[in-house]
């Protein structure tokens, strides 16, 4: 099963945050882990937000900063294309999203994945409403 994770469900791997338990079951049971191109960028932005705010010492931040790049080189990362660019403005016609979560959508179906996996409710009623099988990681 090729799954789609979104910036808000991959960064619980790194924040040990609720729901990690249930992201790594799903990673684990997947024959494909597949994101965006730009999530990488925020989950590392996510990741300095809260360093910043002084959740994790400096040896901590680069430590996950570091697991975050080798992690993603094991990922299909998708490039953005013009399909997933017009599948993310039909959904943000269809549902309130901002550009960056409306490219994750775009990007999965534009990947044809089997599974959509999001920690924002918002995404996941715009990824079911799209079509998407989705997942909401609950907090």
């Amino acid at each position: 099963m090729n799954i789609f994770f979104d910036a808000s469900a991959m960064f619980k791997r790194y924040s040990g945050e609720a729901g990690v338990d249930r992201v790594l079951q799903l990673q684990a049971s997947a024959s494909a882990v597949t994101a965006a191109v730009h999530c990488k960028t925020e989950v590392a932005s996510a990741l300095m937000r809260q360093w910043r705010e002084g959740a994790f010492s400096n040896e901590e931040y680069e430590r996950v900063l570091a697991d975050i790049h080798a992690d993603f080189d094991e990922l299909s990362v998708m490039p953005l294309s013009r399909q997933a660019e017009r599948y993310a403005i039909a959904a943000m016609r269809l549902a309130t999203l901002r550009g960056m979560d409306a490219l994750h959508i775009g990007t999965a179906q534009a990947a044809r994945v089997d599974l959509f996996v999001t920690a924002d409710r918002c995404q996941a009623a715009a990824a079911q409403a799209v079509g998407l099988k989705t997942e909401l990681i609950e907090v």
